[in-house]
């Protein structure tokens, strides 16, 4: 293998329509990129270990796992958070838009579209990200803090803003948001949020619960070392507290 060829970089098209993914994979290749192509959301997310693509190409609607789903997936873990995602869609509105960038991904094309304005977009996104990612880490990288998480309920897909959020816990793998009066499945595991959130707002009174401070109510004793605290939301949740996390938590709310 060249050094021209070990250069080359590797995009994953994940598009259900083979007419869009002929097209776009002619222009790439054009243009000297490794492409690979996956017909849906799930075979999608298998090629992405296999692949290791350096950016995504990522359509929305599609069978078995649309792109919202995939997009998520790819944002709560580690190894793949970090890979530029182009969103190819029909919808072209504002909000899926939002939807789209403020989940994590670098761009967004509505169709139908031009393939060298396509190219192009490719283009400015691995120049700018492409090679910082394959480039060796230079010290620890600084986890980058969410505003807003994304959640499914349902068939939907939303952003739900930080100050919006009264406590998380854990339903098997995966964390559960809980708002004033309504709860959300998310595709991140409680430790990745707690990483991502504001240390300062959100504290993880248990193994398998993080509250926010500024919704806690009171802290009620059970008994000598056992501490519940109860928040402000419709249902007056409690939460437990850890004896290891007793002394932090009493300090941090000043109770």
């Amino acid at each position: 293998m060249t050094a021209e060829e070990e250069e080359k970089y590797r995009i994953l098209l994940i598009e259900d329509d083979p007419a869009i993914s002929n097209v776009v994979e002619l222009n790439l290749k054009l243009d000297n990129y490794d492409v690979f192509l996956a017909s849906d959301g799930e075979e999608g997310l298998k090629m992405v270990d296999e692949t290791d693509p350096d950016l995504i190409i990522l359509d929305v609607m599609m069978p078995k796992i649309d792109g919202w789903q995939v997009l998520m997936q790819l944002k709560s873990e580690e190894k793949t958070r970090d890979i530029p995602v182009i969103m190819l869609t029909a919808i072209d509105d504002e909000q899926s838009k939002v939807i789209g960038l403020r989940g994590g991904a670098d761009d967004y094309v509505p169709k139908p579209f031009s393939p060298l304005e396509l190219a192009a977009r490719v283009k400015v996104i691995l120049d700018r990200v492409g090679r910082a990612r394959r480039a060796p880490a230079q010290g620890a990288r600084e986890t980058p803090r969410l505003e807003q998480v994304p959640v499914q309920k349902g068939d939907a897909i939303k952003l739900i803003p930080m100050e919006d959020i009264y406590f998380i816990d854990t339903k098997h793998e995966y964390a559960n948001l809980h708002t004033y009066n309504e709860s959300y499945l998310t595709t991140y595991s409680l430790s990745e949020l707690e990483r991502m959130l504001d240390g300062k707002t959100f504290f993880r009174t248990h193994r398998s619960y993080i509250v926010n401070l500024k919704r806690v109510n009171q802290i009620v004793r059970l008994s000598r070392n056992a501490l519940i605290v109860t928040l402000k939301d419709e249902k007056e949740s409690r939460v437990p507290v850890s004896r290891r996390q007793t002394t932090a938590l009493r300090e941090l709310l000043r109770f």
